[in-house]
């Protein structure tokens, strides 16, 4: 969440407490969940609610990829117990893109829903009207879930989406961290470039420099390492990051005669992935930091 979710990180709260309460519950279906990351927010569903058709869960799973070009994480979410008070599971990352279409064209259709009460349940239309008022007879309304048409079809989707993961090798969390940070900083380090090439004529105010808005998501994530990584990766003389006048935002500007045709440098590994990748080896000698630019090994 903290290398992609920019803003609304507040959300990732009400996630902790979905995972919280799906814990507690005895039926295995609660603990199979998917866990969404995009820019301005995250989600956290049960996994049989994202292959039921016209639910929120699924339209909300599928809208990232058909409606926008947000950069999303996703992944499935099993529980498994807890540990010293802290729950414990597995976490499988998935190819959203791959993944979203592969939930269109394997939901079930679920016309009806439950109303789930304290003392009871009772089953109506899924568009049907409700208001979530306690039931004269049930007691406190707690909650509802679609239901789908065919159970044995669901069960059967949902049993080839765990027997798909099965087969994933294990990863090191730590290093996927890494890879998400270093793919972050070269995504818009390569964003920048095509956008600077694009341009026909200079666009700062005084006509004197070519210049590109940093995306408001990578400013909000970055460290000033970030920053640095970024000036480094960007293969411009003239480079300079800074403010424009009363404009919201912070710039990319190249002076209006430098070639814009090159793309980006190849990203250095950090330190942190050479060690990883050395593992076993005597760490390597860190290069001596430069003083002046933005040229500093990070």
């Amino acid at each position: 969440m903290r290398q992609n979710t920019a803003f609304f990180q507040s959300d990732f709260d009400i996630d902790k407490e979905i995972l919280r309460e799906a814990a507690a519950r005895s039926a295995a279906e609660d603990k199979q969940l998917l866990w969404l990351s995009r820019p301005s927010g995250t989600y956290c569903f049960r996994e049989r609610d994202v292959f039921l058709k016209d639910t929120r869960q699924h339209n909300t799973w599928k809208y990232y990829g058909e409606q926008t070009n947000d950069t999303v994480l996703a992944y499935a979410v099993e529980l498994t117990g807890k540990e010293n008070g802290k729950l414990m599971g597995n976490l499988y990352e998935l190819d959203y893109p791959q993944h979203f279409r592969r939930v269109a064209e394997k939901s079930v259709p679920a016309d009806n829903c439950t109303l789930i009460y304290e003392h009871g349940e009772r089953t109506q239309p899924a568009g049907a009207y409700f208001d979530g008022n306690p039931d004269p007879q049930l007691g406190k309304f707690e909650r509802f879930e679609a239901q789908p048409n065919d159970p044995e079809a669901l069960r059967q989707v949902l049993r080839e989406e765990r027997k798909s993961r099965e087969t994933l090798t294990p990863g090191d969390m730590k290093a996927h961290i890494d890879a998400l940070h270093d793919s972050r900083i070269e995504r818009e380090a390569r964003r920048v470039a095509e956008k600077m090439k694009s341009l026909r004529e200079p666009n700062s105010p005084e006509k004197t420099h070519f210049m590109v808005e940093l995306s408001p998501d990578f400013v909000r994530l970055a460290t000033t390492k970030d920053a640095d990584r970024l000036f480094s990766m960007l293969p411009y003389k003239t480079l300079a990051f800074s403010n424009i006048g009363d404009r919201h935002g912070t710039f990319a500007l190249v002076d209006k005669n430098e070639d814009r045709s090159k793309g980006i440098r190849k990203p250095r590994p950090s330190l942190r992935a050479q060690l990883a990748a050395d593992k076993g080896k005597a760490a390597p000698k860190k290069a001596a930091a430069k003083s002046k630019q933005h040229e500093m090994e990070v």
